[in-house]
């Protein structure tokens, strides 16, 4: 499996690129959103989709992006094409945000993704979502994968006790909970500040 390439891009075609690693072409499918030049040096993160009859590279610029990627594959009748179209289509934390807040609508406006599609991503991936990332009031997503495992746990210990994820996450940052307390003190501070 090829995580990432580190190389120049040699040429862009529509949606693609050829990043020359080492005298080594590879031929990578990109976002709309990815930006950079003929010349660039840059690091791709890569998802490498082995097929019967294709070994295609999807390449992405930040990992956040590629796990997202790899997210929507999970979801019956999402293939690689229709998840970078999704990525492309919407960025990342209105993707996110609307994936968690049930948003059919956004997400059945990208090209080739229906009503019935966007509802199956919703149902199948809004508690997967929901876990892995972090949405902020003003809309930024954080992977919550780089949260201190004592947060973590005390995160999940509030989920246990009915909260959403997202609300668990609420209550830890309206209390000002860091991770150098312990995990019955984040929990005791959330519910005191979440009465």
């Amino acid at each position: 499996m090829i995580s990432h390439l580190v190389g120049v891009i040699d040429s862009i075609e529509g949606n693609r690129i050829t990043l020359d690693v080492s005298g080594v072409g590879y031929l990578v499918s990109v976002p709309k959103s990815f930006s950079s030049k003929i010349g660039d040096k840059i690091k791709v993160h890569t998802c490498q989709i082995v097929r019967e009859d294709d070994i295609s590279l999807y390449g992405f610029a930040t990992k956040e992006e590629r796990s997202l990627f790899t997210t929507l594959l999970s979801v019956n009748g999402i293939g690689p094409k229709g998840a970078m179209t999704m990525i492309s289509e919407i960025p990342l934390n209105k993707l996110v945000a609307a994936i968690a807040k049930s948003d059919a609508a956004l997400i059945s406006s990208v090209k080739g993704i229906g009503e019935k599609t966007a509802q199956r991503v919703i149902i199948e991936l809004k508690e997967k979502v929901a876990k892995a990332y972090t949405i902020e009031p003003s809309g930024s997503v954080t992977e919550a994968s780089k949260e201190d495992p004592a947060l973590k746990d005390a995160i999940s210990a509030l989920i246990t006790l009915g909260y959403s994820p997202q609300e668990a996450r609420t209550a830890i940052k309206k209390a000002g909970v860091s991770g150098e307390r312990s995990v019955e003190d984040m929990i005791r501070m959330a519910l005191k500040a979440n009465g």
